[in-house]
């Protein structure tokens, strides 16, 4: 018996494909139906919990962004290489690396398989990118180093991104970030001797301010 919604048309009616399951029962499909279009071999294809691809192609790294994006829920913005990538920077290329979301402290989201999602207190406020939610240059930015341990990508993102906003918002975004993988990166931006010692005093432990005033450039 033919159902009476078009399944094979369906997923035009999505952006990019991605559906959340909530939905497809919305409009009247049950749950064994969309169970078994999902198995293997199937037409459809599971992207995350709740979070279906209408397709049996692919996906691709933008259906994955916007099933990362559904997934986390109101509030939440992609940031570090992919945002950067949105935001038109040429440094950035996340093709294998993991998607990269913030969520609002009270969002249940968790990580899953190459998602890996931040609920935190400190939510930039977002920018539309290609019909994206993503955090701001400068948050991408530091939110991208504190995850690669590479000098030369790390430098190239770091100079890249401050051609733009400037190297002194990509020192106060550092300021606010975890200290854990930024080390680099503050050693690059030149962090001041006063505000090393002033870390230093917050975290009780000992430092050698230096004398040389700590050069201002990246790099």
């Amino acid at each position: 018996m033919r159902h009476p919604i078009d399944l094979e048309a369906l997923g035009t009616l999505f952006d990019h494909r991605v559906a959340p399951t909530a939905a497809l029962l919305h409009v009247g499909l049950t749950a064994p139906l969309v169970e078994s279009r999902c198995r293997p071999g199937g037409p459809w294809q599971r992207l995350l919990p709740g979070i279906l691809l209408l397709s049996r192609a692919g996906p691709s790294r933008t259906q994955l962004v916007h099933a990362s994006l559904m997934y986390a829920g109101e509030g939440a913005m992609l940031t570090a290489f992919d945002a950067l990538c949105l935001h038109g920077m040429k440094s950035a290329i996340p093709l294998l690396g993991a998607i990269h979301v913030l969520a609002p402290r009270r969002s249940r989201a968790l990580g899953y398989g190459a998602l890996r999602v931040e609920r935190t207190d400190r939510l930039p406020r977002p920018v539309v990118r290609r019909g994206f939610h993503v955090a701001p240059l400068e948050r991408a930015a530091i939110d991208a180093v504190r995850r690669t341990k590479s000098i030369p990508d790390t430098k190239a993102i770091l100079e890249e991104v401050s051609h733009f906003v400037g190297a002194q918002a990509l020192r106060t975004e550092l300021a606010l970030a975890p200290t854990r993988g930024t080390a680099l990166a503050r050693k690059l931006l030149g962090e001041s001797p006063a505000r090393q010692l002033e870390r230093a005093v917050m975290e009780r432990r000992p430092l050698s301010v230096p004398s040389a005033r700590v050069p201002m450039a990246v790099g």
